[in-house]
């Protein structure tokens, strides 16, 4: 499977999508996908399972105007894909009953991030007691900001003190 293999099987069954190539240090091969229609991700799951490829896992984060991206990390012998889901409305479509290796990545989206996976076989959480609120670290600051933060603005400053407010 290369990047071309990919991107062939996907044009027949997407309308639109971005595709880009990279490689890291080490010359693995990284396809990242970002999605426009946020249910083409279980067709990016199906084309991924018909590669015989697994979810590794799954990235979510809180973007500056209180929408969420998802980013599913997956894996077809060798070659690392990641499909973008953007996401207003705080669901996602599971793709857990395509690949089950999304369980995990996806209950813990909802836990951690109150992202719903739409038809998720699970409602039981993984980490956090029942008392602590879904969504719990959309109120914390990501670590991506408080790197930009400390060498190039105020960012994080201007958290920490309103905290003290």
């Amino acid at each position: 499977m290369n990047i071309e293999d990919l991107n062939n099987a996907l044009k027949s069954k997407l309308n639109y999508y971005e595709l880009k190539e990279d490689q890291d240090s080490y010359g693995n091969l990284i396809a990242w996908i970002k999605l426009k229609e946020k249910k083409d991700i279980e067709i990016v799951a199906k084309t991924i399972k018909a590669y015989h490829g697994r979810c590794i896992v799954a990235t979510c984060f809180k973007n500056d105007d209180d929408t969420h991206s998802v980013i599913y990390h997956f894996d077809i012998d060798g070659l690392l894909v990641n499909a973008q889901v953007d996401t207003d409305d705080k669901t996602i479509h599971s793709i857990t009953s395509i690949l089950p290796s999304a369980n995990w990545a996806e209950r813990e989206i909802r836990e951690m991030y109150g992202v719903e996976p739409v038809g998720h076989p699970c409602k039981d959480r993984l980490f956090l007691d029942y008392s602590i609120a879904k969504g719990v670290l959309n109120e914390y600051i990501p670590f991506s900001k408080i790197s930009v933060g400390i060498s190039q603005s105020d960012v994080l400053w201007e958290q920490v003190h309103k905290g003290e407010e």
